[in-house]
Formats: C-alpha cells, sequence, structure tokens
C-alpha cells in the first residue's frame, strides 16, 4: 500500500477533531482518583496527563473482555491484535511504535520480556487485577529499557483495603471456549480497625480450540498480593505471578498438516517496601522470574530461556508546597540461553540505571515537570534519557499539557545471538517524541469527559539484519509515526453509557526496514484510521446490555508466498453482550463476538478476524 499523502493525514486529524461525539469505544476510558504509572508514585488523575489511561477490570469483564490483547485494543493509540484464539499470540503497537517498543509491569514490576524484547500478552489475564493502567508515549526516563513506545502496568487488588470473601467465574461457547477463574482476599480487618495484614489470590484456566487451524491455546495463570502494614508510615508486600501455557501457530506454515507449536511460561516474585509521610515518599522492592519458550516449527525444536533479577529503590521529597525532587536507582541483571537451531548461546547482561526528576508549580494553574535518566549496559552502549512536560489547568475541568521526551529499546537477546555486523557494538533503538494534549473532566457525573493528543515518535537506530555480513544485527534504519488520539465517555441519561477511542495514525519508513519496508513506505499492520464506537444500556438493577464496534482502516501486511505487500481490506468488527443480576451474588452473562462475521484481512496472511462467536458465563461470589 502507498504510503498515506498529506491529504489523508489530514482528512483523518479532522475527522478526530470534528465528530467526538462518534468516537466511541468498547470500554470506557475510567478517570479514577489516582493513577500510579506516570509518576511510580500514587498521584491524582486531575494532574494526569492526557496520554494516561485506567480502564477498571470489574467493569471491563461485565463488557465481555477477557484477555489483555482485547481490552488494549479499544485504547486510543494502541493497535493491539490476536493470532488465532483468544489469549493467542499477538502484536502491540503503541503509537505505531514495535511490539518490542511497551515494557509490561505488574504492580510497577518489570515482567520478564521474551528473547526478542516483546511480551506474550496472551499470558495475561484481566481476572484478578485490579485496573489496568496504560501511558502512551516515551517513558525511559522514568522507566529505562523497553519504555520507547509506553508502558502497561497491571495492578492488582490491595488486600488491605479489598473486600474479604471469594468469588468463581466460568465461561463457554465458541470453537471449544472454556474457562474458569477462583479469586479470593482476605484481611484482619475489623469493626472499627483498618487492616494490617492481607492476602488476595485469583486463578484461572482455559481451552481455547481457537478458529484456525492449528490455533488452538491452553492456559493457565496465578496471580498472588500480600501485604503488611508494619506501621503508620511504613508497608510491606509480596507479589507473585506464574502461567503457563500451549498454542498451535496456525501462521507459521502453509502445509495442509499444521503441527507448530509454542508452549511459554513465566513467573515472578517480588518483594517490596514502601514508606509514605507528609514530606517523603518512597519505594524498595526486588524481583525474580523468568520466562521459558519452547517452539516446534519448520521441524526444528527451539527453546529459550530468560532468568531476571532486578532490584529498584526511588523517592520523592517535598522541597516545599510547590516543589519536589525524586531520585531513583535500579539494577536488572538478565541470564539468556538458548537451543535454537543447533545454535546454542548463553550470556548475562547487566544494567545499572540512575535516574532524578523536579516537579515545580510556579502557580496555582502551571506545573513544569524534568527527568533525566542514565542507564550503562555490560553488552552493548548506554544511553542518556530525558524528558520536560509543560501542564497547564485552564479550570477545574479542563486541563492542557506539552511533553518532549526521549526514550530507547535495548538491544534484545535475539540481536545479540547470532553476532553483530562487522562486530561493532550494538546501541539501543531511540525516539525523540512529542506531544500535546488536552483532557476534559467534567464536573457533571453525566460527562462528558474526554482527552485528546497529537504526537509524534522520531524512531532512530533500529536494528536490522545486514544481508552483506550474513543477517548479523547492527543499527541502521530510521522511521516516523505521528498521530492523533482520542478518548470520550458521556452520560446522556440516566442508565446510558456511551464511551470511545479513535487512533489516526500516519507512519513512514525513513530508510529500508527488516527487508520487507523499503524508505518512503508504511510500517506493516497498523492501520492508518482506528475507531470503536460503543454504548451501554441499564434500563433496571438487573438487567444491562451493549453493543460496539470497531472499524480498522488502511493497514498493509506482507505476503511472504509471493514475497509483496499487499493492501488489507478494511475491517468492521461488530460485538454485543448483556448480563443479567441473577441475586446479590449471581450474575449471568452473555457476549456475542464478530456479529456481523467480518473476515477480513485473509487469514492466510496471519491476523484475521475471528468468526462469529458466543459465549455464555456465570459469576459468583461467596
Amino acid at each position: 500500500m502507498r504510503l498515506a499523502t498529506d491529504l489523508d493525514w489530514g482528512i483523518y486529524a479532522v475527522m478526530s477533531l470534528v465528530f467526538p461525539a462518534l468516537l466511541l469505544a468498547q470500554v470506557a476510558i475510567q478517570l479514577p482518583e489516582t493513577v500510579v504509572v506516570e509518576t511510580r508514585q500514587p498521584a491524582p488523575v486531575t494532574e494526569a496527563s492526557p496520554s494516561v489511561t485506567k480502564i477498571d477490570a470489574t467493569q471491563a469483564s461485565e463488557s465481555g473482555y477477557r484477555s489483555l490483547t482485547s481490552l488494549l485494543g479499544t485504547t486510543p493509540g494502541v493497535f493491539a491484535t490476536e493470532q488465532g484464539g483468544e489469549g493467542s499470540q499477538s502484536s502491540l503497537f503503541t503509537r505505531g511504535t514495535n511490539s518490542a517498543h511497551t515494557a509490561v509491569l505488574l504492580d510497577g514490576r518489570r515482567l520478564p520480556a521474551g528473547f526478542s524484547g516483546s511480551y506474550e500478552l496472551g499470558r495475561y489475564r484481566l481476572f484478578g487485577l485490579s485496573s489496568v493502567e496504560i501511558l502512551r508515549g516515551a517513558s525511559s526516563s522514568l522507566y529505562g529499557a523497553n519504555s520507547l513506545g509506553g508502558v502497561i502496568d497491571l495492578r492488582l487488588q490491595n488486600p488491605l483495603t479489598s473486600k474479604v470473601g471469594s468469588s468463581l467465574e466460568a465461561e463457554a461457547g465458541s470453537y471449544g471456549r472454556a474457562s474458569v477463574g477462583y479469586a479470593f482476599a482476605t484481611n484482619n480487618a475489623r469493626a472499627g480497625q483498618a487492616a494490617t495484614q492481607g492476602t488476595a489470590l485469583s486463578v484461572t484456566t482455559s481451552h481455547d480450540d481457537g478458529w484456525r487451524a492449528n490455533g488452538g491455546r491452553e492456559a493457565s495463570t496465578a496471580l498472588v498480593k500480600s501485604a503488611w502494614q508494619l506501621s503508620p508510615q511504613l508497608t510491606a508486600d509480596l507479589i507473585g505471578s506464574a502461567d503457563l501455557g500451549r498454542g498451535g501457530l496456525p501462521g507459521s506454515e502453509t502445509a495442509p498438516s499444521l503441527v507448530d507449536w509454542q508452549k511459554d511460561s513465566g513467573w515472578l516474585i517480588s518483594p517490596g517496601l514502601h514508606y509514605v509521610d507528609p514530606i517523603t515518599t518512597a519505594t524498595a522492592f526486588w524481583s525474580h522470574g523468568g520466562t521459558q519458550v519452547r517452539s516446534f516449527t519448520g521441524g526444528d525444536l527451539q527453546s529459550y530461556r530468560l532468568a531476571t533479577d532486578e532490584l529498584t529503590a526511588y523517592a520523592d521529597w517535598k522541597a516545599r508546597a510547590d516543589l519536589s525532587f525524586g531520585l531513583g536507582a535500579t539494577y536488572e541483571r538478565n541470564a539468556f540461553d538458548q537451543l535454537a537451531y543447533a545454535t546454542p548461546w548463553v550470556n548475562t547482561i547487566e544494567s545499572f540505571g540512575l535516574w532524578a526528576h523536579a516537579d515545580w508549580k510556579p502557580t496555582a494553574y502551571d506545573r513544569f515537570k524534568v527527568g533525566l535518566r542514565r542507564d550503562d549496559f555490560s553488552d552493548f552502549a548506554g544511553k542518556t534519557t530525558g524528558e520536560v512536560t509543560w501542564g497547564h489547568t485552564f479550570n477545574k475541568q479542563f486541563a492542557t499539557h506539552l511533553k518532549a521526551a526521549t526514550a530507547y529499546r535495548a538491544p534484545s537477546a535475539n540481536d545479540l545471538a547470532y553476532g553483530t555486523s562487522q562486530n561493532l557494538i550494538l546501541r539501543p533503538e531511540a525516539n525523540r517524541a512529542f506531544e500535546a494534549g488536552l483532557r476534559f473532566n467534567n464536573t457533571d457525573p453525566r460527562g462528558p469527559n474526554w482527552t485528546l493528543v497529537a504526537f509524534e515518535n522520531n524512531l532512530t537506530d533500529l536494528i536490522d539484519y545486514d544481508p552483506n555480513d550474513n543477517y548479523k544485527t547492527f543499527n541502521i534504519a530510521k522511521a516516523r509515526t505521528r498521530g492523533v488520539e482520542l478518548g470520550v465517555e458521556t452520560r446522556p441519561a440516566k442508565g446510558i453509557r456511551l464511551f470511545g477511542a479513535a487512533t489516526s495514525l500516519q507512519t513512514k519508513a525513513l530508510t529500508d526496514y527488516l527487508g520487507v519496508v523499503a524508505t518512503g513506505q508504511s510500517l506493516l499492520r497498523r492501520p492508518t484510521f482506528t475507531l470503536s464506537a460503543g454504548a451501554e444500556i441499564t434500563p433496571t438493577e438487573r438487567w444491562s446490555f451493549g453493543a460496539g464496534v470497531t472499524l480498522l482502516h488502511g493497514r498493509v501486511d506482507f505476503d511472504w508466498d509471493n514475497f509483496q505487500r499487499v493492501d488489507l481490506p478494511n475491517s468492521l468488527v461488530w460485538r454485543g453482550w448483556a448480563r443479567f443480576v441473577w441475586n446479590d451474588s449471581t450474575d449471568l452473562t452473555l457476549r456475542l463476538e464478530n456479529i456481523g462475521g467480518e473476515t477480513a484481512p485473509p487469514a492466510a496472511l496471519g491476523y484475521g478476524a475471528q468468526p462469529r462467536s458466543v459465549y455464555v458465563g456465570v459469576a459468583k461470589k461467596f
């Protein structure tokens, strides 16, 4: 597909600006009291940038979302898609950046990534989470490596404040889909006395035959968080996660006898301490975890293992009412073990990062934030990143935001395992990013509430494969992504909720890249325009109904059989859901996916739409 012209770009931007009432997505953009992902400390949502979205996991589940991938696809600026059934291999593009450019955290701790530096999003479920926080845009000055495009933080329930009890969810439906989840929370709270110790645990397991040949998947996940209030200022916690999955690889071969498969597993355990007083807010934690992927593709058995340790500490101090400072340090150790194509590779990479930031409010309406970070690595060049942000509040409802930042993605094990071109030291992939945004928080509970952001990412030192040196890696490619993203929610009448998101995106390769994108062409798979629209109606206390639609326009993929770029047809997918409250402890649910039977793009290219599907479920609280 040819690169979108300036006229195309203008049309999409105008659509985003002129029709905000129509830009509605399938999950409401939540405006919570506090968010954590933008500052690593709890901060009022009224001070959050419009590039931050927080989604309540319970509400998302009631709207029929089960996997993290499907939920992220409803967020402004984020395109996420699954290859086969629910929970299958996924691709994630935040503001048009690559899948390995977005960091994924669990309660602020970095989850171990795979050999390519990206995450198997199919591992992560919504069941057991409290919320999902998304920070779009360059974020390395606070989070370091792999946050070139953004950060996703999966927030667990706080067992010290959670309601004591347990819950059970079960669902079954099309293509052999069946899932069961169990969760409980307990603490020692007593009447008139807050809890000082608590634990929240959730376990899920699922089976899916998949809608494509060899597209089945089985997966199980466990999440746990325990917390202890050691003093009024000091809290200790322990979080843990474990997951195990096995799935077919429907897009990896075209022979009639599809047998390719992949097994993946991951785990994390992380104790931490949190200190809060009127002057100081501090956090320290140690994380130990790992991932393992074993796959059988093209007749070859491959195995990849990663063990990781992270020690991080950071603190913020209020120098005075209008000025605060923060310091942080982190040490990471990643041990890799690869056996692929009879080419074993073992390596350990260490890194150390040090960062500082300041937050100044010179007036009641203006806010300046600056941040600077330095990361050094044992096996490749280090990186210095920073950001400058200005925010202005016009009134209690309306605020604006400007940000300039640099960010990076560290070379992955896959980039290093087969050597570098001419033995040159790899540099981290880099991003020079700019954004300008508006946030409107209506004082009227009916809304509307909305966010609007224009952004640009300038990507340099992208890692490619040198055909003149046995396809070893080197820093050569450049690209640019820019766009406009909008999110909106409103409740025009009692029992009616409209909510949504839209993204207009332009991507351009500034050099030849990966052998399938030539200079001047658009990057693969990213839609130039994404629009989701939805509504939920609650006519009685017992019944709620919802419907939504997602439009994808302007995608291009690569046909490996004919070795050429292919324009993909537009995709329009409808979905619906219903919920019936049987009694105070039991809910019944129904969800319909792809009601219109959309098939675009052709499944042979890897990421087609799942055919029409029906699922019924029950949720029980004890």
